[in-house]
């Protein structure tokens, strides 16, 4: 009986330890994180990360940015944390205001014009249809100043 009894208790101990060890084994399974990166990289998909990885890391383990990527706003410190979702923008194409077109409203959009200038603007293509974007510095209120924040948002 004790016999048994001794090999009943070996048996616990040994489970018992063999739990444990399957529990250490569960643990370090915990500490793999992985993190899923879309959009404009080359290789989108799902990473293993280190429990440190900053947003670059990620990006380089996908394969670097497309040619379309927009990281403007986005910190590539950033801590990337277990089952983070990373999506990278493409650059938003700008749609560009006709000045020989647009109307009040539109042209009030443009950075540093107001209704005032806006009315100058319409006012001075009634006269001259505007033939290239510089032209525009011909409108009274509108010198290189603010043509140099306006250039890329306008066209013809």
């Amino acid at each position: 009986m004790k016999k048994s009894l001794s090999i009943l208790l070996i048996l616990i101990i040994i489970g018992v330890y063999l739990q444990l060890g399957n529990s250490d084994l569960a643990i370090q399974k915990k500490n793999e994180y992985y993190a899923e990166i879309r959009g404009e990289v080359i290789h989108p998909g799902i990473y293993e990360i280190e429990a440190d990885e900053t947003l670059e890391s990620l990006i380089e383990k996908a394969g670097g940015l497309s040619t379309k990527a927009d990281i403007s706003s986005l910190s590539l410190l950033r801590t990337i944390q277990h089952l983070d979702v990373i999506i990278i923008p493409e650059v938003a194409e700008i749609k560009k205001i006709s000045i020989n077109s647009a109307s009040l409203e539109e042209l009030m959009t443009l950075n540093g014009i107001g209704e005032t200038k806006a009315s100058r603007i319409i006012e001075y293509r009634k006269e001259h249809s505007f033939q290239s974007i510089e032209e525009i510095m011909n409108v009274k209120g509108i010198g290189p100043k603010i043509f140099e924040k306006i250039k890329e948002q306008i066209a013809l």
